[in-house]
């Protein structure tokens, strides 16, 4: 029988002497004899052959001590299991890849959105007529501290993230945030808030998420500091009396561009969203 030395096996196979070692050590790949006087390893062919099919289970995703099973074949209903196994995972893992991607290329298309609204001037975000679209969304009320300092955007968005974390949730796009009353929200008066933001649709989720959305409302595009959102409110109020159009009195803000994306609050992009009834004369 032919023999071979570990470091011809390490230059014949590219694989580091430590790593055969290792696997001697775990009972892997146990070398066909070791010498005696000098405790060198010695490999057969059939132990050789077995590195190319170690290395293509682990690019495969399949745990060392699978892989000690599965090298000993007894039969082909042994490997045909750890097989299905694997399967079910890599599924598993392709469903939240794709989770991932959609929630990465919507948060690309937010900050496109963003960048093309930062190019225009305040004076041509005006006030619209708009019909906000209903969509899936994880929903969570905050209630305000007397206490608490920080921007009110940042203490629901930590929160938010944590959420979707501890409940593997996927979210995209904006965080948003609704107002009983746009008025205290004007006049920071407000004790609590509704958070939103769009999730990918699950039907494991679905004590924590709810519809929103799904009526007519007046917008604006808020280009600034959220110090001076009472300014935009007051356009939008303004207009909507000259139009004669009922405010239902919530206001929803949604965050484009917010501190996630800048760190210049200049270039905050948020759209207050207010819902309307019916015309004022009617």
């Amino acid at each position: 029988m032919e023999w071979h030395t570990i470091g011809e096996v390490s230059k014949l196979c590219n694989i580091p002497i430590r790593t055969l070692r290792y696997y001697d050590d775990i009972g892997l790949l146990k070398p066909g004899k070791i010498s005696p006087e000098t405790n060198y390893r010695y490999y057969s062919i059939e132990g050789i052959r077995r590195i190319p099919l170690i290395k293509y289970y682990k690019q495969l995703g399949f745990k060392l001590e699978d892989i000690k099973e599965m090298l000993e074949r007894p039969t082909f209903g042994v490997l045909e299991d750890y097989m299905a196994k694997e399967l079910l995972i890599v599924e598993k893992q392709m469903v939240v890849l794709q989770k991932k991607h959609f929630a990465i290329k919507e948060w690309q298309r937010l900050l496109e959105q963003g960048e093309t609204l930062l190019t225009k001037s305040v004076n041509e975000n005006k006030v619209t007529l708009t019909r906000f679209p209903k969509y899936r969304s994880l929903k969570f009320r905050y209630e305000i501290e007397h206490s608490q300092s920080a921007d009110i955007e940042v203490l629901y968005s930590n929160l938010l993230v944590e959420l979707c974390s501890r409940n593997n949730i996927f979210a995209y796009g904006p965080f948003m945030l609704c107002f009983e009353d746009f008025q205290q929200r004007k006049n920071h008066t407000f004790t609590g808030v509704d958070c939103y933001t769009a999730v990918i649709e699950d039907e494991t989720n679905e004590a924590l998420t709810t519809e929103v959305g799904g009526f007519d409302a007046v917008s604006l595009v808020h280009k600034g500091d959220y110090l001076t959102l009472a300014d935009s409110y007051d356009r939008i109020q303004e207009w909507a009396e000259q139009q004669g159009i009922e405010l239902q009195g919530a206001s929803y803000e949604r965050y484009i561009i917010d501190p996630w994306s800048t760190a210049d609050s200049n270039n905050y992009i948020t759209e207050l969203i207010l819902p309307i009834g019916g015309s004022a004369n009617d």
